[in-house]
């Protein structure tokens, strides 16, 4: 097994643990014990529990992101792409429950502002996806012309707060129905 599958594996165990018992209560010696290791192996992948517990998630979003963007990438037309990413990144979360646990138990992953986000550029590089399938839909004329970065921002932004709905805030959970409304509203606007 190569340096870079004992990492994803070392991952893999710590978000496992980190979404069952939350940061406080796991430790360093239960991610080694889950991996048959020591914890002195341990720390070849990690400075400290929070080196470990930021680069694992940093991992999963990254996954979670990579997942969404090749599920978009398939489409033919910029709208699809855009929708594509949403709805499949949507349908990740259903299908991992230790992202998802991860993100219930850590709220701060989805944080308000830019100055709080431990994930800066994780979450900027899902911007410039957007801003990527937009720009590219001005050119095929499939958009009309926009300013690209607000309206990546704003795309960016509505799909946290779905999410956010989805599994943060109890008793408010937006259906399928409710995306492709989001999204029709997105895409034709309010005007008849």
């Amino acid at each position: 097994m190569g340096k870079e599958e004992k990492r994803q594996r070392v991952y893999e165990a710590a978000l496992q643990l980190f979404s069952r018992y939350g940061f406080k209560k796991t430790t360093v010696e239960d991610i080694a014990d889950a991996l048959g290791m020591t914890k002195g192996n341990l720390y070849l992948y990690a400075r400290n529990k929070q080196d470990l517990y930021e680069s694992a998630v940093a991992w999963a979003l990254r996954s979670w992101q990579q997942h969404s963007r090749a599920a978009a990438d398939e489409e033919e037309s910029c709208a699809a792409k855009i929708y594509a990413y949403f709805f499949t990144g949507y349908q990740y979360l259903e299908s991992d429950t230790v992202l998802r646990n991860l993100i219930i138990n850590d709220q701060s992953l989805f944080p308000l502002t830019e100055s709080g986000d431990r994930f800066y550029e994780i979450n900027r590089e899902s911007r410039l996806i957007l801003q990527k399938y937009l720009v590219e839909g001005i050119k095929t004329q499939e958009f009309r012309p926009f300013e690209v970065e607000g309206v990546a921002e704003l795309l960016y932004s509505f799909y946290v707060m779905l999410v956010i709905k989805r599994y943060l805030v109890p008793g408010d959970v937006p259906s399928q129905q409710s995306l492709d409304t989001a999204f029709d509203l997105i895409l034709n606007g309010l005007l008849a």
